[in-house]
């Protein structure tokens, strides 16, 4: 169930609470909410699963919005973790929801960390927003009834038709997203400022660490799952069905590894 929850400057937030057992927190990315979760979450039995919706997602306000910023994000999990009163036994995520995960693991120590399909790295390379980027430049500059013919004539999109199939379908929805005005306020906030991690501060993570790679996602790319599987100590690497699998059998993918990682923590 969805329950309120007011960070410290008063934003009513909300997230998802089900089960009984270990906490495990587990945050959706960019443009999602908890459904995305959900979509693709094993049945435990021993286990409470929360997911806040980022502030501007799901039924979460977005608060003062020259105040959006990736580390207020970041304080409404920590405040989220004090508000439940029980420290978490597992945190993930996944995209977005993962990057501020790995944030947090710098100021609370969390046992265990699974990154599913990251999106942000340590060297600040986002090269790989490069859709996103003429997305909101087309949202910015040209009428609305034309958004969807310009995305598709932006070069860079053509090309993932061959690389990258599904991300084509994901910044095809976000033209139709319900929330798309605070959507383009994340976007500026996350050019401003985003992961503070050195390659020197994975290095010294104390507690296990799973990521899940996934190969033609060009959003997420593979060799960045990679390179975080390399810096963090005794990480695991976990690949699911390609970009150019369905849907179906990449939710299927991803709820196996992600029992198999849980099951065994």
């Amino acid at each position: 169930m969805l329950k309120p929850f007011r960070a410290s400057d008063g934003t009513l937030l909300h997230y998802f609470d089900h089960g009984h057992g270990r906490l495990v927190i587990f945050q959706h990315g960019f443009a999602m909410d908890h459904r995305q979760i959900l979509e693709t979450w094993p049945d435990l039995q021993d286990s409470r699963l929360v997911c806040l919706e980022t502030r501007g997602h799901g039924f979460s306000e977005l608060g003062p919005s020259q105040e959006l910023s990736f580390q207020r994000a970041v304080m409404d999990l920590h405040e989220l973790i004090d508000h439940l009163g029980e420290d978490p036994q597992i945190m993930g995520g996944t995209s977005l929801g993962a990057a501020l995960v790995m944030e947090l693991s710098q100021q609370i120590a969390i046992p265990h960390l699974v990154l599913s399909r990251p999106a942000f790295g340590v060297d600040q390379n986002t090269d790989h927003f490069a859709v996103f980027r003429a997305l909101q430049t087309i949202i910015r500059t040209k009428p609305q009834s034309l958004w969807l013919t310009e995305l598709m004539d932006e070069p860079r999109f053509q090309a993932l038709k061959a690389t990258a199939p599904r991300d084509q379908e994901t910044y095809q929805r976000l033209l139709d997203h319900p929330r798309l005005n605070d959507l383009m306020i994340w976007m500026d906030a996350l050019e401003s400022g985003a992961l503070t991690l050195s390659a020197s501060d994975l290095q010294q993570f104390l507690g296990r660490i799973d990521v899940i790679g996934q190969h033609q996602d060009a959003l997420h790319p593979m060799h960045l799952a990679q390179q975080l599987a390399t810096l963090y100590p005794n990480a695991k690497l976990h690949d699911i069905a390609s970009g150019f699998a369905s849907e179906t059998e990449y939710q299927e993918s991803l709820r196996r590894t992600l029992a198999k990682i849980l099951s065994s923590s």
